[in-house]
């Protein structure tokens, strides 16, 4: 262990769109004395700015965010410093994630979760630094390749190709998928399981273990009985969907 990390400091910045998860996280971290707070950002243009005149050790990256995301900004940086993500995707799109930050902590984050997160950077050293700043440019490089934003559907002897923001819902009935639009309805080839590894994780959450929802297209949560919810969507049929209770938090109640 790098003996100099258990009493380093390290100048910290928080950069996340939401007042509330800012105002959180900086209170949860006033219990961390290594870990010195020295700016707060709200969206990723005002990162950058920060970033260039502070040049802090540590970030806590918010992934969604209006006008830049978290990876835009880490695209337009000449200095990387270390990330630790707090986000609100779910557990499928976080496997991205995992090679290349010090952590990620799900929103909402948890005293535990992060002072498990903040005890790696005492084992850092500068071959860790070193390995973790090359991932970091491998998953930017990714990140400018072109994207598929289309999934297939098979009809009769023809393959559509369905905008991911034009679908509105997957649900699992007993023997199939099926693929809803605001209108329209297709079986699909592919499991919740694949779909949900597949499909992008800012979009696509997993509101019950039968059902895939494009958050984009949910109106609103509706209180059903005993405590639980149901998802409004806002296709044709306004169609209610069941919403599991350890998935709320996805949807930020």
């Amino acid at each position: 262990m790098p003996m100099s990390n258990l009493t380093k400091t390290w100048k910290t910045i928080i950069i996340d769109d939401e007042a509330l998860a800012r105002k959180r996280l900086s209170a949860l971290l006033t219990d961390f004395p290594y870990i010195e707070l020295i700016a707060e950002a709200r969206d990723g243009f005002e990162a950058l700015e920060v970033i260039h005149q502070l040049h802090p050790e540590l970030i806590f990256l918010d992934i969604q965010m209006p006008g830049l995301s978290g990876f835009e900004m880490l695209e337009q940086l000449s200095e990387h410093p270390l990330i630790i993500f707090t986000t609100a995707f779910d557990q499928y799109a976080l496997k991205a994630f995992e090679e290349y930050a010090i952590d990620y902590l799900l929103k909402p984050i948890e005293k535990k979760r992060l002072e498990r997160a903040l005890n790696k950077l005492h084992y850092l050293s500068g071959a860790d630094r070193e390995v973790w700043q090359s991932q970091l440019t491998s998953l930017l490089d990714s990140l400018r390749k072109p994207r598929v934003n289309r999934y297939p559907v098979k009809v009769g002897d023809r393959v559509l190709f369905i905008d991911y923001d034009d679908i509105y819902y997957f649900q699992a009935t007993d023997k199939v998928v099926v693929l809803h639009t605001y209108d329209k309805t297709y079986v699909c080839g592919d499991s919740l399981n694949v779909l949900a590894e597949k499909l992008p994780g800012d979009m696509f959450v997993r509101a019950h273990r039968s059902i895939l929802v494009n958050t984009k297209h949910v109106k609103e949560a509706r209180r059903w009985f005993a405590g639980k919810y149901r998802l409004i969507m806002s296709d044709k049929n306004r169609s209610e969907l069941p919403l599991s209770g350890k998935q709320r938090k996805y949807f930020g109640f």
